[in-house]
């Protein structure tokens, strides 16, 4: 229900409620990874917005199985997707730069 709220929040209020929306979010996530798919599909459309979730996101890519709904394997695969386009997205260019040894 909180995921559901944030996203109507987003939607209603727009960039003005983008901090309550991400710790509502993000809190979601991390409590409840049955949220996941719901929660990434709103930090999708909050766009650059977004990009505070990208260690949550890059943690939960890193598990071997995310929760999503339902734990499907379907479920699973979009949200890897998704995922995965909004940290290429969202990441800065050099945060994909391979550090030179010294």
């Amino acid at each position: 229900m909180r995921v559901h709220c944030a996203a109507a929040l987003w939607e209603i209020g727009g960039e003005a409620e983008a901090p309550s929306v991400l710790n509502a979010l993000l809190q979601s996530m991390a409590k409840n990874p049955a949220t996941a798919n719901h929660v990434v599909g709103c930090l999708d459309r909050m766009g650059p917005l977004a990009a505070p979730a990208l260690p949550l996101l890059r943690e939960q890519l890193a598990l071997p199985r995310r929760g999503g709904r339902f734990q499907s394997t379907d479920h699973d695969e979009a949200l890897q997707r998704v995922g995965r386009t909004l940290i290429a997205r969202l990441a800065t260019p050099d945060e994909f730069a391979t550090p030179v040894a010294g």
